[in-house]
């Protein structure tokens, strides 16, 4: 018996220090160690505030930046381009200050095969070409619904209302690589406005850069960290899963998985859209409904990278093959990765890439079942005697409960209130950064722009300047202070001013009623 109450005994002591943790007070919580919270972090230290600490649940800096070894090569399995080629855009001006290794994306540098493997590249160029107009009207429209303030539509409405409509694979397997692409989905779902309209295109550009760097793209992360942290420096903490976020109008308290507590005056939030939308973390109390509401209206693309390597090369030279099957979106989009600029030859190295659903299907099966899929479409494009690869590697993004999906895609109806919301902090205490907070959405630099902009609200309220306040809904009501109901506190004119007729006995609304009979008051007086 005394050796069974001793055992117990040492059990609880060995486990003690792992339940208690420890408890730190900190000015600032930059919560996760990707793009966003580096940039964060590093814009506080410039700023002079140096009291705060990252906690990082994995074991690594970069989030959804993430190179990992296969095939003989160092490969990125989370972002792989710099879009926006220009010295403008912050991403690019670190890759290439680095001399970062990779190659300029060409989409003219193309095979393309159909579902009985025939080179069919002829076809597809000139469906491609057919697209343009369509494409060129869709763009317009939204450039003119934005100007005037109309409303939001799906990307897919627009696109019938300029003339395309694809019900033949080719047609379908070009929409696919002109939209689906880049949003991670299809234009059923993506917006119209922020998606045509984008601040990325518009500010640097279309040119795209793929990278094989052996450092990584999370080489730049690394090095914006290590620009203000020294070695080993405790300000950093890996492997911290919070596990809940307590907040108030007093600060805010992150416990981690281990126990640990951290306190601080502010707290920057970089979860992915998705981590907040599955509720992984409690947030204690409940967020308020404007900021739920508004997280749940940004989508969680889903782009899955599949790499394979090869006893030996058998594909296509050019850097992109296409494969039009009857099924859309059923490994459509293949890259060479011994294409000019990749990888040397002798790589064997080929990768296919999956979005939305068939990357949600394939996350879901067995990496044996995706290499039998894999295969039968490339037996169908090289014919039968093709080896199978030696290796095989199929990330798991939407299943991975640190990320949920791979980068934010807003949806319809994300207009410049709905930004306001995404991006006001909850009772001045707890801000939001990521890639899904700004207009520069699911890209790289977004994530960059958002933790910068946090960071310096925080730094400018703790050194005496503008505090962000609580986000207050739109109140309607009158504006307009000659009317007998003028609303002081209203925000958004609703139409409801009241003004005295001319006979001074009653009042009534002033609409186009109300316009009417003042232009025939007006024209009367004339005659």
């Amino acid at each position: 018996m005394f050796s069974l109450w001793l055992g117990i005994a040492v059990s609880l002591l060995i486990t003690l220090p792992i339940c208690k943790g420890e408890t730190v007070k900190t000015k600032v919580l930059v919560l996760g160690a990707g793009m966003a919270g580096i940039s964060a972090a590093r814009s506080l230290n410039q700023s002079g505030l140096t009291d705060f600490i990252i906690l990082e649940g994995t074991n690594r800096i970069g989030g959804r930046v993430w190179k990992v070894p296969f095939g003989g090569k160092t490969i990125d399995i989370g972002g792989n381009w710099v879009h926006g080629v220009s010295d403008d855009n912050p991403v690019w001006a670190m890759v290439k200050s680095y001399n970062m290794t990779g190659t300029f994306s060409n989409w003219d540098n193309i095979t393309v095969r159909n579902s009985t493997g025939q080179v069919v590249t002829s076809q597809w160029h000139t469906v491609l070409a057919s697209l343009d107009e369509p494409s060129e009207t869709a763009y317009d429209l939204a450039v003119e619904r934005n100007a005037t303030g109309q409303p939001d539509m799906p990307l897919r409405a627009a696109l019938k209302l300029s003339g395309w409509n694809p019900t033949l694979p080719m047609q379908k397997a070009v929409e696919y690589v002109s939209y689906d692409w880049g949003y991670g989905e299809e234009p059923d779902v993506s917006s119209l406005l922020r998606g045509e309209i984008e601040p990325t295109i518009e500010q640097f550009g279309e040119d795209d850069y793929f990278l094989t760097d052996p450092r990584g793209y999370v080489y730049i992360i690394d090095q914006m960290a290590k620009s203000f942290l020294a070695g080993n420096d405790q300000r950093l903490k890996l492997n911290k899963t919070i596990t809940s976020i307590q907040w108030g109008n007093n600060g805010v308290t992150a416990t981690t998985k281990d126990g640990s507590r951290y306190t601080a005056d502010y707290a920057i939030v970089t979860f992915s859209m998705g981590v907040l939308q599955d509720n992984l973390v409690q947030f204690v109390p409940s967020l308020p409904d404007w900021k739920r509401e508004a997280i749940f209206r940004v989508r969680m693309a889903l782009y899955t990278t599949i790499y394979l390597k090869f006893p030996s090369k058998f594909w296509d030279d050019d850097e992109y093959i296409v494969y039009v099957a009857e099924r859309r979106g059923y490994y459509t989009v293949w890259q060479n990765m011994e294409a000019e600029g990749l990888f040397p030859t002798g790589t064997n190295l080929l990768l296919v890439t999956l979005m939305d659903d068939e990357a949600r299907r394939v996350e879901a099966q067995s990496d044996q079942a995706t290499q039998a899929e894999v295969m039968a479409v490339l037996r169908t494009m090289y014919g039968a005697g093709i080896p199978d690869p030696t290796d095989i590697l199929v990330p798991r993004w939407e299943q991975d409960p640190f990320f949920r999906g791979c980068y934010a895609n807003w949806g319809v109806g994300i207009n410049d209130e709905e930004l306001h919301k995404l991006q006001a902090p909850v009772a001045g205490r707890l801000f939001f950064a990521g890639d899904g907070t700004g207009p520069h959405y699911g890209y790289l630099q977004g994530a960059f722009f958002e933790g910068a902009r946090v960071a310096d609200a925080i730094a400018t309220c703790v050194g005496g300047g503008r505090c962000e306040k609580e986000y207050q809904p739109p109140r309607g009501g009158c504006t307009c202070p000659a009317a007998d109901n003028f609303d002081s506190q209203a925000t958004v004119d609703n139409g409801s001013c009241m003004y005295p007729t001319s006979n001074g006995d009653r009042t009534m609304p002033f609409s186009t009623s109300f316009y009417i009979l003042s232009v025939m008051i007006a024209v009367k007086d004339m005659l």
